[in-house]
């Protein structure tokens, strides 16, 4: 009789796992949109790229993480420079040759995240989530670089 409370005990804890990842995950992408939504329309030129160490498949298939140097301007702001990293399918990589303009969005709480609009190109939040955690790491504790 333990036996049975055992299994039913951990299969509820699973599933209510599962179902607060479910919902955490939706909330996450919810607050992305949001933020995607509020953002400023702008142009940028690619000034020069490298490969950024991530690659994956997404729904457009697999892409390869590129950091970007990019010039953004908009009717609001002077010409600035930016970095940031994008994801790259294949149908956007000829959109982001050097010297090239892109239709993109500026982050209204961080002018250096720059959300892409051409289709093929997506910001990459897997590299932003990554790279927050290791500035967090790094500042904690100053030996690990």
């Amino acid at each position: 009789m333990i036996e049975v409370l055992i299994i039913v005990g951990v299969f509820a804890a699973i599933i209510g796992f599962f179902m607060y990842a479910s919902k955490s995950g939706a909330k996450m992408l919810a607050e992305r949109d949001a933020r995607i939504a509020k953002a400023e329309k702008a142009k940028a030129i690619v000034i020069g790229s490298h490969a950024a160490g991530i690659r994956g498949t997404g729904s457009g298939g697999q892409y390869q993480g590129y950091e970007f140097t990019l010039e953004v301007s908009n009717s609001y702001k002077e010409p600035y420079r930016a970095k940031c990293v994008w994801e790259v399918y294949p149908m956007g990589a000829p959109k982001v040759q050097q010297g090239m303009e892109v239709n993109v969005k500026i982050d209204t709480e961080d002018d250096q995240m720059i959300f892409p609009m051409d289709q093929g190109l997506v910001f990459s939040w897997n590299f932003q989530m990554m790279h927050k955690k290791k500035n967090k790491v790094s500042a904690e504790n100053p030996l690990i670089k």
